[in-house]
């Protein structure tokens, strides 16, 4: 049996199944965050929708390399596990049964955890949504619900975060605690983009996933954290995960990467962006991805995740 290994991936936006209306977090409106978490609890829990395994649901890039992991993981000693770091559902394990809904830490998204109208800063009411989820048993009776608790009931194990920075702070306080209560601190390891976070109290764990690294991993932005993560698991000796020597590896390699390509964009406002999408869509394109590539590749800039926001809201309008 090999070193124990807890894999927390974050959820994904992009479901392999569709999400009844109901089970959008834009339908729940104007609560405080404690309250809004547990109506939505109550709603996911006695909706009708058939059930299924959490792993088989996400979608995009990002979760298809995460489901790599553990066996990237096995092939070097150890005895993984992977968990969810869901909006909706808190920390699950990847076995457990569960409905298609929208929910995300992310701002600026109209089923985002966050609201504008509450008095507290974006942390406080991330931090205090996953409190709220974790308060409730989960859909796999018996197992944890926090980080924590994993590290209580194993204080020896590694625990590897694959997550954005947003995510990271949903979890801070968790992660903390989680530190705390392991034998081996060190072995708590956070692969994610560079933020204010990482440079608290968790920036022992911190492991600087930049686009730096993406000249070498290959692939896209949105699959950045996870190939650092494969990357990390092969690379590990002896079933253990040391942070300190992680993270000085890759500080090292970011600094003997060639710098990052500069693009000279033009900028569009939301209205421009939907008449592109309208355009291409009639030509025949058929996925946000290859619609963004396009507009690229004409020289306009647009985020990604204000792109493929926007081309939803298109493709939904009538």
């Amino acid at each position: 049996m090999g070193k124990v290994l807890h894999i927390i991936a974050s959820c994904t936006d992009r479901k392999h199944l569709l999400v009844p209306e109901a089970l959008r977090l834009r339908r729940i409106r104007g609560a405080e965050t404690e309250a809004r978490a547990n109506t939505w609890w109550q709603r996911l829990e006695a909706h009708k929708h058939p059930q299924g395994p959490a792993h088989q649901l996400y979608a995009g890039e990002h979760w298809s390399v995460v489901l790599g992991l553990p066996g990237a993981a096995r092939e070097n000693g150890f005895n993984p596990s992977l968990w969810i770091a869901s909006a909706g559902y808190g920390l699950i394990p990847q076995e457990a049964q569960i409905r298609p809904y929208s929910a995300t830490f992310a701002r600026g998204q109209e089923d985002s955890v966050v609201r504008d109208s509450e008095n507290k800063d974006t942390g406080e009411q991330l931090r205090r949504w996953w409190r709220t989820l974790s308060s409730h048993p989960g859909p796999v009776r018996g197992q944890p619900r926090t980080l924590r608790q994993l590290a209580c009931e194993q204080p020896q194990a590694n625990i590897l975060i694959v997550a954005s920075p947003l995510y990271v702070a949903a979890i801070a306080d968790d992660l903390e605690f989680a530190a705390k209560s392991l034998q081996h601190p060190e072995r708590l390891l956070i692969v994610s983009s560079p933020a204010s976070l990482s440079n608290g109290s968790l920036a022992p764990h911190w492991i600087p996933s930049s686009a730096h690294h993406q000249q070498r991993l290959g692939g896209s932005r949105l699959g950045l954290h996870a190939r650092v993560a494969r990357e990390i698991l092969l690379a590990a000796q002896g079933g253990h995960l040391n942070a300190a020597e992680v993270q000085m590896r890759y500080q090292q390699l970011i600094k003997k990467s060639a710098p990052l390509r500069q693009y000279d964009r033009q900028p569009m406002t939301d209205d421009e962006v939907r008449e592109f999408i309208r355009q291409v869509v009639d030509e025949g394109t058929k996925s946000w991805s290859a619609a963004l590539k396009q507009l690229r590749a004409r020289q306009f800039a647009c985020e990604q995740r204000r792109f493929k926001n926007l081309f939803v809201q298109t493709q939904e309008s009538p």
